[in-house]
């Protein structure tokens, strides 16, 4: 409908991302974060707020620079850091919205449980603090579908998100 809206009035749109909501309703059933990678959770602090620009898919511009920063700055955030290096090898970031999002794990630290370990402390520190535990899954993303769902979070197959960019194309 925004397409044709958008087509009708000749104004240039392109649609971003579409998106399941994914919600965890009980995180009493998420596993246990091992011990070695608990003790390697942290929250991102300014200074990663570049490397999660870099590494972001609509990342990379001035203003998700200012928007990853503000994330960083006002809203819950957790990373595993690197044990010699101190610096971020996987994060989870909390929107204004209160959806986890832009979880990532760097390519050579992938396979190890990590973002499996930043979704269920995510969660838990979320739920604990009386904030509802959702976030949006690209449709394409069958990887992160996956996990969360693994996790117990379900969604509502009637909803879906759907993010346009207009006027500049």
């Amino acid at each position: 409908m925004v397409m044709a809206m958008a087509s009708e009035r000749k104004v240039p749109v392109n649609k971003v991302s579409v998106s399941h909501m994914m919600v965890l309703q009980d995180p009493s059933r998420l596993p246990p974060v091992e011990s070695a990678i608990e003790s390697m959770i942290s929250s991102l602090d300014e200074s990663h707020t570049d490397l999660v620009n870099k590494t972001w898919k609509f990342g990379n511009t001035e203003d998700s620079f200012q928007m990853i920063r503000n994330m960083i700055r006002h809203y819950p955030s957790c990373c595993v850091l690197d044990a010699e290096s101190q610096q971020p090898i996987a994060w989870i970031l909390t929107y204004s919205s209160c959806a986890m999002g832009m979880l990532y794990t760097l390519q050579e630290h992938r396979g190890q449980g990590l973002a499996k370990a930043l979704v269920s402390s995510m969660s838990r520190r979320l739920y604990s603090q009386g904030f509802p535990v959702y976030c949006f899954v690209e449709e394409e993303n069958t990887l992160s579908y996956s996990l969360y769902t693994n996790l117990g979070f379900t969604e509502d197959p009637q909803y879906r998100a759907a993010w346009f960019d207009f006027n500049s194309l």
